[in-house]
């Protein structure tokens, strides 16, 4: 009995078909895919629909809404995708002392949102009739008529940079066993920061340097019956 030939031509011949389909089928999905991308890309950075439209400013109670949006210069009308956020959180820092950060970030489809975390004061100068507020890394920030509320007073006027921040690193690093008690704080030079007690006694801190190490060894000394408690050299304490 014969057996049946293979027909070998149009195995190939199909074989080919089917690679060029596949081939084909590829090349679709490909392209495909870039007008997709191409698609997107358009509606994101060049149509009409998703423009940077407004501003919205969270976070905020010494500074007003205006003087964030004025400082942030967000452009607007222009693709929401391309606004730097990183730029409008760096204007922000840079032209409010007031603002401690500032984080900007897109809300689809047209705004721009802006998280303001402002300063909070360690002390209060009085300077004329008005009361500068310090954080506690030394920036002033804010003026008021009358001091913020709990917040420690500077004995005097201050203006030297040096001393001012070293006050304001100081009255930061306070513990609460002495800053409840503080009746102010003042200084002559950086070196020479003494806190004054309610009841009239008196806390000679010097610099700022240690503050961490004094704020340690300052609360259980004020158990020991004394008028002045010196930590300047935190590790050799004296009361007197």
């Amino acid at each position: 009995m014969t057996e049946p030939l293979v027909d070998v031509t149009g195995a190939r011949k199909r074989r080919a078909q089917a690679k060029r389909l596949r081939t084909l089928k590829r090349v679709a999905l490909a392209v495909g895919v870039l007008a997709l991308i191409g698609a997107l890309a358009w509606v994101v950075w060049g149509s009409p629909w998703l423009l940077a439209r407004q501003v919205e400013v969270r976070g905020t109670s010494l500074l007003s809404v205006q003087q964030v949006t004025d400082a942030a210069q967000v452009p607007l009308d222009t693709p929401l995708a391309a606004v730097d956020t990183a730029g409008v959180e760096q204007r922000i820092t840079t032209a409010l002392p007031a603002a401690a950060s500032a984080r900007a970030g897109r809300s689809w489809p047209g705004t721009v949102v802006i998280d303001v975390t402002e300063r909070t004061p360690a002390l209060s100068i009085p300077l004329g009739r008005e009361y500068l507020w310090v954080a506690g890394d030394g920036v002033i920030f804010h003026r008021t008529a009358t001091p913020p509320e709990g917040v420690l007073l500077v004995n005097g006027s201050v203006t030297d940079e040096e001393t001012i921040t070293a006050l304001a690193k100081v009255a930061a690093a306070l513990p609460p066993a002495v800053r409840e008690r503080a009746e102010g704080i003042i200084a002559a030079s950086r070196d020479s920061v003494v806190i004054n007690l309610t009841d009239g006694r008196r806390v000679v801190w010097g610099s700022s340097d240690d503050s961490e190490l004094k704020a340690r060894v300052v609360v259980p000394l004020l158990k020991v019956k004394a008028r002045e408690y010196d930590v300047s050299a935190p590790t050799h304490p004296i009361t007197r």
